[in-house]
């Protein structure tokens, strides 16, 4: 095949004099994959059931779990934050003690990773505005009509930095009082209006005083024209809020833990034209690509379906510059096991199943078969691990004079001693190298037939994460 490996770029930083590395036959992690789930406990949801619940989890062929903190407005644990600020402090109370530490006692002894879901910004459901807005109604939302009876969506304005300060110290608790994994972050975005599910700009009387000093417009003086000067200044403007409001949070969340992992939801339409007024900031990819978050879950917007071909375009188009998770539904006519099958040589992270599901039923049951049989470890988890873990597999796909076998094996080599500690420089150095591998493998320049897109896939998603393992660093 006449692959020229950068000999001098690299022998100084892979070669190693150890003994031969052995790559076993059927290795126990194949593939590192994130397999959430989205868990809502429910009223009536005793302690005793957490030990069952997180088997089911497990036997179904998940190895994460995104546990429902704080939901429309409530917590659901017993939070200190909560009346500080004068709100409720639990709802739903399940019977017994602290439900949220008996499942996270009962996900350990599983083996399974729990993050920490909290639904930021949405704080009511279309039917009641719940409790922070009837007590603090001035961090509402205001859309166009601001005194029209039932004109104020159940959001909380991202500007608002009263805001910002209520959710910094109730996702702190969260995280110094239990040992989830991280947070994962869902509503950071404007509200979605019917029917055409796009984000209207916060008219309250924080966003009207902050625009007037920063922009020196008037909120409802700005035309509806989207290239209109002033309307392109205030959707920059609105994308600035919720992008310093997603640092903020992160900043919060490393104090509250040693190494807590943010995971962010964001819309994603199903094309690259989709407006910035669609979603509330840049676009669908921004934070991924800009690295906000270390990781983006990806949700179609409710016009689109997430089976459909060009939203399928958009996430593998997006898992080629970032660690992404699509978001998937577990109804029958989701077709979650179709997307899955089409989502095999994407490098995508894993994916995330969103409530509502039954562990007992299909396709959720259906799912433990194949290759979620085998176990594997969670992506972002252990990064350096995983990416030895691809290098690994790859090399069993090629043949035992393959020069890419051998750089691998020599990479392998030199990295297995150190653990998770590699320098700087050899990350950057396998990147670079694992790129330029990609490229010429895309171009046919390397021919590798019909294991090109799994050996793609697995160089795609080591280059993502070794820039993960730059991000944190």
């Amino acid at each position: 095949m006449g692959i020229a490996v950068e000999s001098e770029k690299t022998s100084g930083v892979w070669r190693s004099g150890k003994a031969e590395l052995v790559v076993p036959d059927r290795p126990r992690r194949l593939f590192p994959q994130t397999r959430a789930i989205e868990i809502r406990l429910p009223a009536a949801f005793e302690v005793r059931d957490a030990a069952r619940l997180a088997w089911q989890i497990k036997r179904a062929g998940f190895n994460a779990i995104l546990l429902n903190c704080f939901s429309q407005g409530f917590t659901t644990f017993p939070s200190r934050t909560m009346p500080a600020y004068g709100f409720p402090v639990q709802a739903p109370r399940p019977r017994g003690s602290d439900a949220v530490a008996a499942v996270l006692s009962a996900a350990r002894r599983e083996e399974l990773t729990v993050y920490a879901l909290v639904e930021g910004l949405c704080v009511g459901s279309e039917r009641r505005r719940g409790p922070i807005l009837r007590r603090r109604p001035e961090w509402a939302v205001r859309g166009r009509d601001r005194f029209r009876r039932g004109a104020v969506p159940p959001f909380l304005c991202p500007a608002n930095r009263e805001v910002w300060r209520f959710l910094g110290d109730l996702f702190y608790e969260i995280l110094e009082g239990y040992s989830f994994q991280g947070l994962y972050l869902r509503h950071l975005h404007f509200p979605l209006e019917a029917p055409d599910q796009r984000a209207d700009f916060c008219r309250c009387d924080s966003c009207r005083r902050a625009v007037w000093l920063s922009l020196g417009v008037r909120i409802h003086e700005i035309p509806d024209d989207p290239d209109h000067p002033d309307r392109y200044n205030l959707t920059s403007w609105r994308g600035k809020q919720l992008t310093g409001l997603l640092h903020y949070l992160r900043l919060r969340a490393a104090k509250a833990a040693a190494r807590p992992l943010t995971l962010a939801e964001v819309w994603l339409g199903d094309t690259e034209n989709l407006g910035p007024e669609a979603t509330g900031f840049a676009d669908g990819g921004s934070w991924a690509q800009e690295r906000w978050i270390p990781l983006a879950a990806f949700r179609p917007l409710p016009t689109v379906p997430e089976a459909g071909e060009s939203w399928i375009k958009r996430i593998a188009a997006m898992a080629q510059c970032a660690l992404v998770l699509p978001v998937l539904s577990a109804l029958p006519e989701g077709r979650l096991i179709e997307t899955i099958e089409r989502l095999t040589y994407e490098p995508i992270a894993g994916i995330i199943v969103r409530e509502p599901h039954d562990l007992t039923a299909p396709p959720l049951t259906l799912l433990a078969g194949g290759p979620w049989r085998e176990p594997t470890q969670l992506t972002e988890d252990r990064p350096i691990v995983s990416v030895c873990t691809l290098l690994s597999e790859t090399m069993r796909m090629l043949s035992p004079d393959d020069p890419i076998r051998a750089f691998l094996g020599d990479v392998l080599r030199a990295v297995e001693p150190l653990g998770e500690r590699w320098s700087a420089t050899q990350r950057e150095s396998l990147h670079d190298n694992l790129l330029g591998f990609e490229e010429r493998i895309a171009d046919e320049r390397i021919v590798m037939g019909k294991a090109a897109p799994a050996v793609l896939r697995n160089f795609r998603l080591a280059r993502q994460l070794l820039r993960l393992v730059e991000i944190e660093a």
